[in-house]
């Protein structure tokens, strides 16, 4: 019997003591939940609508700063000494990053001795504002590591440890707030480009507004300009922004090669006003970065060189480099005449069938049609080698005359004139120079004109005309 009850009362005590440690294990998770809610809250420094923030002030051993926000757009407040057009991804850049900030932890109320420790008894004070309070964060030292910041909150009495990634976003120098954009102008206000080399022009390029076409000066009127090139151009210019900004007015231009300049580039737009870019190539990385000096505001900037390969272009570099002569699939005629053969070939709509000296040529046949084409694209599309716009050649003993009649009777002739250098030719279209010129060894060879004239003939059961 007392067996029993010492049994009863032995699980009984048991029970109690379970019960106990069940009750105690959940009120210490609970406990630990709330404190770690708590920790969580309390290292959560703001919560801020980013699009609400209308007003910026940075206070730091450089300058002091205040920026708002006017029409969608950041400026310099009218309170503020600085007159810069201000970099707007920067300013977006703290907003989005302040509007959320979280530290990862903090070391407790902050005193005398700790600010001092931490850096933040001269902080970088950060200050926005949405319109209804003011959100001021003090940023002091980094970690040893590198891997933090210590920073504080304005009515907050801790010291708190925040990602570097982080503060670095909110950091910033005067240079970082000054509008990197090289240029005034959207791609639809810019309306000029020219470029100059040991202080002569190199080309210069016009839009013409009513066709959207760029031009080159009526001394090029005979080129056609090659419109992805300055197309391209374009779009760098209105969107090239600095690597690094040097100098705000700079002055001394022999510091940085500037007194002998690689190149200028001068833009215009269709504010009728116009901006010079000196650049130059100087110092131990000028294979990889160019100094570019904006003239008319002295903003001094390293830029990638390779972003800015149109300095480097000539005329050539700006043209039509392959003509095409007339398309094959409009014309009805086409004729040849080179000093080893001449020939004519009629050609229907479409370019479904030929006709040579009676002879049909059946090009619905695919190996057939593939040599034909061949053939006439040997001589009807000019791969141009170089320009020469003072040149005065006379029309006189082609090396080789192409003729075209259009689909729609009209007519059309090339011809190539030797330059009497090498196999390089004058190129005339409808007896006029083109200030262009090209080679004439795609004639005979080798992967030819003519040879390609001659497999045709031996697959169309034609003679070749030989002269």
């Amino acid at each position: 019997m007392k067996k029993g009850i010492i049994a009863v009362i032995s699980l009984a005590a048991a029970a109690a003591v379970s019960a106990g440690a069940f009750f105690y294990v959940q009120n210490s998770d609970k406990k630990d939940k709330e404190n770690k809610s708590k920790e969580l809250a309390e290292n959560q420094l703001f919560n801020i609508d980013a699009d609400a923030i209308g007003a910026i002030e940075i206070q730091s051993a450089e300058g002091s700063y205040k920026l708002r926000l006017d029409g969608g757009k950041w400026v310099n407040a009218p309170d503020s000494e600085n007159t810069f057009n201000v970099e707007q991804s920067k300013a977006k850049l703290i907003c989005t990053t302040i509007c959320d900030l979280e530290a990862d932890t903090n070391y407790g109320t902050a005193d005398k001795e700790s600010k001092e420790k931490y850096g933040l008894d001269e902080p970088y004070v950060l200050t926005v504002s949405d319109g209804d309070r003011n959100y001021t964060l003090n940023i002091g030292d980094a970690s040893p590591t590198g891997s933090y910041y210590y920073a504080m909150v304005e009515g907050r009495d801790k010291i708190y440890a925040v990602q570097s990634a982080e503060i670095n976003s909110l950091l910033t120098t005067r240079f970082d707030l000054i509008e990197s954009k090289i240029i005034p102008y959207s791609a639809e206000e810019l309306s000029g480009i020219s470029v100059k080399r040991e202080g002569k022009t190199v080309y210069e390029l016009t839009l013409d507004p009513a066709t959207g076409l760029w031009t080159l000066p009526d001394k090029y009127k005979l080129l056609t300009v090659n419109q992805t090139r300055p197309s391209t151009m374009v779009t760098v210019l209105t969107r090239l922004s600095a690597e690094q900004i040097l100098e705000e007015n700079c002055t001394d231009l022999a510091k940085y090669g500037l007194d002998k300049p690689y190149a200028e580039l001068t833009v215009s737009g269709t504010d009728g006003r116009s901006h010079t870019l000196v650049m130059s190539r100087y110092g131990r990385d000028a294979s990889k970065m160019t100094h570019i000096l904006v003239k008319d505001t002295g903003l001094l900037g390293l830029y990638y060189t390779s972003d800015l390969d149109f300095i480097d272009f000539d005329i050539f570099d700006i043209i039509m480099q392959n003509v095409e002569s007339a398309n094959m699939y409009n014309i009805s005629e086409f004729s040849f005449d080179c000093a080893e053969a001449s020939d004519t070939f009629t050609v229907s709509d479409g370019a479904v069938a030929a006709e040579c000296r009676g002879t049909a040529i059946d090009l619905s046949m695919a190996d057939i049609k593939n040599i034909f084409t061949s053939f006439y694209n040997s001589f009807s599309y000019i791969s141009i080698t170089a320009t020469d716009i003072d040149a005065t050649p006379v029309l006189a003993d082609p090396v080789l005359t192409a003729r075209y009649v259009l689909s729609s009777g009209e007519e059309s002739k090339v011809d190539l004139v030797s330059t009497g250098e090498g196999s390089d030719c004058y190129v005339f279209v409808n007896g006029k120079y083109m200030g262009t010129i090209t080679s004439s060894d795609f004639i005979s060879g080798n992967d030819s004109m003519m040879s390609a004239y001659k497999t045709l003939c031996e697959f169309s059961g034609l003679e070749p005309n030989l002269k």
